[in-house]
This record gives C-alpha cells, sequence and structure tokens, in this order.
C-alpha cells in the first residue's frame, strides 16, 4: 500500500471501528449487558440507618432528662449547673434533628434501584409516592461523571437528549459501585467533572 491510500472507515477489515449504533462494542461488554442486574441498598444497612433513627431519639430524651437533673432543684442552680444544662440541651437537640433525618433517609434508600440488562439502564431514584423513573438505551449514555461534594460522592449519568440520573453516597451506601457497573456495560470511562 503506498502512503497516499488510505483503507476505507466503512469496510469491516480496515482496522477502523465502524460508526453508529453498537460502535466500539466490543465481547466483554456485550456478556455483561447479556446479564440483567437490579442494585439495590443493602436491607441490614438500610436497618441500621433507621435503628440508628431510633437510638438517636432515645438519646435525645435520655439527655433532655440530663437537662432537668441540672436545673432540678432550682435552689441549687449556679453558673457551672445552668452551663451543663444549656451543654445538656444542645445535644438533645442536635439526637432530635438527627432522628427524623436518619429514618427519613432510610426510608427513601429502600426504595432506590438501578436495574442493569440488555436494553440499557433503568433509574428509579424516587419513593413509591413521588416515583422519578429514567430509561436510558446504552446507546443513549452521553457521559458517566463523578463530582466531590462535601462529604459526598455525586455521579451523573448524561443522555443523548439531555436527561439525567443523578445519585451520591446520599441515594446508594456505595455509589462508585453502581457508576462502575453502568460505564463498564455502556463501555465509558468516569469523568471527573
Amino acid at each position: 500500500m503506498s502512503p497516499t491510500e488510505f483503507p476505507d472507515p466503512g469496510f469491516p477489515n480496515s482496522g477502523f471501528p465502524s460508526s453508529g449504533p453498537g460502535a466500539g462494542i466490543n465481547s466483554q461488554i456485550a456478556t455483561n449487558r447479556a446479564h440483567a442486574m437490579v442494585l439495590r441498598n443493602s436491607r441490614i444497612l438500610i436497618g441500621l440507618t433507621l435503628f440508628g433513627s431510633m437510638v438517636a431519639a432515645t438519646f435525645a430524651v435520655l439527655m433532655f432528662f440530663g437537662v432537668i437533673s441540672q436545673i432540678i432543684p432550682l435552689s441549687a442552680l449556679s453558673v457551672a449547673r445552668g452551663f451543663a444544662a444549656l451543654q445538656w440541651a444542645l445535644a438533645a437537640l442536635s439526637m432530635g434533628l438527627m432522628c427524623p433525618w436518619l429514618w427519613k433517609l432510610g426510608r427513601k434508600m429502600a426504595d432506590y434501584r438501578v436495574k442493569l440488562d440488555s436494553r440499557g439502564a433503568d433509574f428509579n431514584l424516587g419513593t413509591k409516592k413521588q416515583p422519578s423513573n429514567l430509561f436510558l438505551t446504552w446507546d443513549q449514555i452521553a457521559a458517566i461523571k463523578h463530582k466531590r461534594v462535601g462529604n459526598a460522592q455525586q455521579y451523573w449519568v448524561l443522555g443523548t437528549d439531555g436527561s439525567e440520573a443523578r445519585f451520591s453516597s446520599y441515594t446508594f451506601f456505595r455509589p462508585k459501585k453502581v457508576a462502575r457497573l453502568i460505564a463498564a456495560r455502556a463501555g465509558q470511562a468516569i469523568q471527573e467533572a
């Protein structure tokens, strides 16, 4: 072949991948897609989150009794006991606020799931009362992005039509594993945002 001759990109034996749907799909990606998989949060970890909510409520009540023990009897109230009562009150308030937050988090995380099959990725990132469903076929996935926001890992699966599925460590206990499985089946790398 002379330097001016180039193989036709559409010709199968040219060494260039053909363009269009399914371009660049190798046998490993096809094998991964053939096995349906549903990704959910661990029921044990959800149970521990809900149990942690109940523990926080118990501690809030006990700490409230700590406030009362510092205030009563009123005749023995001093600056030091008043300061101790304030500390107990702040601790009780903190635990009291943590209780509903953990309960809501555990209830929401129980409903989140992603189904991966040969057709694509089916996201259900809502609750039973407020479902938030998105289905992206494998060739509709434009990019998978990652960004650390504060203490949470955030991932976006972006569709070619502008749709997106966003999940974090407050959605799944192991969001990186979910993103890696989607990336492996989509044949894409996770990009830093």
